[in-house]
């Protein structure tokens, strides 16, 4: 609820008009893309140009009655990620598209391994044009009452909430929207121990602070 009574109430044609502005800078944005590999066509660097695109974060848009990027639903924590190697890459294909996860930390090892340099054994992140990949991957944000922590695994997606202990699990193969709570589904009893689980071994620091004898408090 503390997360949702950050927002004050908008009307729908507030929605609307939040969400035409959200597309225009995205509008905007693809324009200037366009201007960069046109520039880098016209002097002959394109095939010798690395270009991945990123964002840091999506937006909430007023989907589930929340707005901007501290939620861990997919409007807000799933982003795009475009990778185009130099002309003669193989290790990249050409109009592939890759569900593995992948976080900004993966950013670093992949480029430099796109550049045929060396990965410093310090980074925490992997390399996203090997074959190895993720099996889960762990997001936090905000600290306090305002935490959001969550584990996704497979097509299956935990959040936590740690003030209230409260805990909502999605299977984002059937619900992509995330309509449906199906955390105290009996039939997915078994899914939800397994990711609470693997949620507590990711745990580290103050966090640690919300965990008795192997259980969520």
């Amino acid at each position: 609820k503390c997360h949702k009574n950050r927002w004050g109430s908008y009307t729908s044609a507030e929605i609307q008009e939040a969400r035409a502005g959200f597309y225009a800078q995205c509008t905007y944005i693809d324009h200037q893309i366009r201007l960069l590999i046109g520039t880098l066509r016209e002097e002959e660097l394109l095939d010798n140009t690395i270009i991945m695109f990123i964002s840091d974060h999506g937006d909430m848009l007023g989907n589930h009655n929340l707005w901007a990027k501290t939620q861990m639903y997919e409007y807000s924590a799933k982003i795009p990620m475009i990778l185009v190697p130099t002309f003669n890459d193989s290790r990249v294909l050409h109009q592939h598209k890759d569900g593995r996860f992948a976080a900004l930390r993966d950013v670093m090892p992949t480029l430099l391994d796109l550049c045929n340099l060396p990965i410093p054994k310090s980074v925490e992140g992997e390399s996203l044009i090997r074959e190895g990949k993720k099996t889960h991957l762990y997001c936090e944000h905000d600290e306090d009452e305002r935490s959001v922590r969550m584990i996704r695994m497979n097509e299956f997606k935990l959040i936590w909430y740690p003030v209230g202990n409260c805990i909502q699990l999605f299977d984002l193969k059937n619900d992509p929207q995330e309509m449906y709570d199906i955390s105290n589904d009996s039939s997915c009893t078994t899914i939800r121990e397994r990711l609470t689980k693997l949620l507590i071994e990711n745990l580290y620091g103050n966090d640690l602070d919300w965990v008795e004898k192997d259980k969520l408090i």
